[in-house]
């Protein structure tokens, strides 16, 4: 062998050598440490490759995305507190009350849901339990017009003394206790009273509520236990109606955390405002303001409750609530309505002893205007009915226009010895078209104030001693029987000056106790048959 041929061959082994050690070191270094990597076999390794590399691409976790809650009844569920009295037996025993009930819940979802998102935001700034937005479906099932035999009104049934201590109006034209609104924020501020009164314990908070607290508190001394021992609800020997309220509540509430469980299928409500306040500028025609927003007049009236009478309050309050989507139209009709076209109305009750002349010089009109807004023929009027006063008058408005302005007055002339029920009557409607009491209406026609009234049923009337409501004139002297309320004055201290029973004279002018006495009323002190 030439060497040069020799030499071509040294140097392919050195190219073989340096290949080789070249190869040798890509093996990979977890192999070649590893004894067991190196009997894997091809899938193996190709399998455990994957699963480093994936391990190595994996993100950190995230947080998990909470989605916004758009129905009512979900937030409510969120906000519930008081579960742990849901599994008491007392409460189970309520559950068949409502279970399966699909139209009892179909009819408080329709009524609450203008009202329930304003109440829950009201509870949630204070941290209440949410279990208070349930209340009013066992008050009243959310009707802003239910009314007790109790003489309690409203979504959240209250008393009229009641609700004149937490604030709430009544006159009238208005009834804050009908405002739903109104009397939630009246109701919050009551319920808070109490739960700070009877040391944070929200059931006995909320049974001093539907009896009282002068009667919880009697019920805990009965007890022989006191707060400060840790006195709980159920020990307490409480009226039939208390002791069964709070597990009616608890009951509800049980079912609105899980209803699918009971049979109940929820109408979700949005999450959202239903209705808007509007500011008006002065008295003003229900019918009228709902015409300017585009609105059903029933659905006006269900939202504003509050104002008893046809129109608004001629001094205050003076708003309405309407649709959200309403609000901005109304607000923008009522500026366009200029203030001299606005003509407001005042009432005025007739006291015994009364002239038509004298209200009118009383009350800076006219006898004729008086005439033609309240529909007289003469100058004959009734104590204990009402006149219209018309306020701000144009004095070049001649009596056809005055008389076109007129409202429709609920009062007719006479009240008639029976009456046919119309389709969309109620108890209290009728009672207040003719100014009587709901009360004596059952009571002389032989049913309970809650019944319901038929279409087609005939009311008996006849009762009414219209001599009682005696025709007045300058000419006839007041009776010894009749006492002028001074101002100062209360029924007992009345009854105290005269040798009288409180209830007697209760009796003798058909009160019930809660009503409001004033200077200058003719108060009866001596029973009507001696008269």
């Amino acid at each position: 062998m030439s060497w040069g041929s020799s030499s071509r061959l040294l140097r392919l082994l050195c190219i073989g050598l340096v290949v080789i050690i070249q190869a040798c070191s890509t093996i990979p270094e977890s192999d070649t440490d590893n004894p067991s990597a190196q009997s894997e076999s091809p899938r193996t390794r190709a399998v455990n490759s994957q699963r480093r590399a994936t391990t190595v691409s994996i993100p950190a976790p995230q947080e998990e995305e909470v989605l916004p809650v758009t129905d009512m009844w979900e937030r409510i569920r969120q906000g519930l507190q008081l579960t742990d009295y849901y599994d008491h037996e007392t409460v189970l025993a309520r559950l068949d009350d409502y279970a399966g009930n699909q139209r009892f819940f179909d009819v408080v979802t329709e009524r609450a849901s203008p009202f329930l998102y304003t109440i829950v935001e009201l509870l949630e700034a204070d941290g209440l339990p949410l279990e208070l937005a349930l209340l009013p479906v066992i008050e009243s099932t959310y009707d802003p017009n239910a009314y007790s035999v109790d003489h309690a009104v409203g979504l959240w049934q209250f008393l009229s003394s009641t609700g004149r201590s937490f604030g709430l109006q009544q006159d009238w034209w208005y009834d804050g206790r009908r405002d739903a609104i109104a009397s939630s924020e009246a109701a919050i501020s009551y319920l808070k009273r109490l739960h700070g009164q009877f040391d944070g314990d929200w059931l006995l908070a909320l049974a001093a509520y539907n009896t009282g607290s002068p009667n919880m508190r009697r019920a805990i001394e009965r007890s022989g236990s006191s707060l400060d021992d840790g006195v709980e609800f159920w020990d307490l020997r409480l009226a039939r109606e208390t002791r069964a309220h709070i597990p009616k509540l608890l009951a509800i509430a049980k079912i609105i955390q899980n209803p699918q469980a009971f049979g109940i299928e929820l109408p979700p409500i949005d999450n959202a405002p239903q209705i808007s306040r509007v500011e008006i500028s002065g008295q003003i025609d229900l019918r009228q303001a709902a015409e300017l927003a585009d609105t059903d007049y029933e659905l006006l009236r269900h939202l504003n409750a509050g104002f008893r009478q046809w129109a608004t309050h001629p001094d205050s309050p003076q708003f309405l609530y309407v649709p959200v989507d309403k609000a901005e139209q109304l607000s923008q009709a009522v500026a366009r309505i200029p203030s001299s076209e606005l003509l407001t109305w005042d009432r005025y009750e007739i006291q015994p002893g009364d002239t038509l002349s004298g209200i009118a010089s009383r009350l800076g009109t006219e006898v004729d205007v008086l005439r033609v807004v309240n529909r007289l023929s003469g100058n004959r009027i009734i104590a204990g009915r009402s006149l219209l006063i018309p306020r701000g008058l144009n004095g070049d408005q001649n009596m056809t226009e005055l008389a076109e302005l007129a409202p429709e007055i609920a009062l007719p002339a006479t009240i008639p010895s029976s009456y046919r029920v119309q389709s969309g009557d109620n108890l209290w409607s009728i009672a207040r078209r003719f100014q009587l009491r709901s009360s004596d209406i059952a009571s002389h026609n032989g049913f309970s104030i809650n019944d319901l009234l038929m279409p087609g049923q005939v009311l008996d009337l006849a009762y009414v001693e219209r001599s009682a409501l005696a025709e007045t004139d300058s000419s006839l002297p007041r009776s010894a029987a009749d006492y002028r309320v001074l101002p100062g004055d209360t029924m007992a201290a009345i009854a105290a000056k005269h040798g009288l029973a409180v209830n007697d004279l209760l009796r003798w002018n058909n009160f019930s106790g809660e009503e409001v006495i004033y200077p200058d009323q003719i108060i009866r002190i001596q029973p009507p048959a001696t008269r």
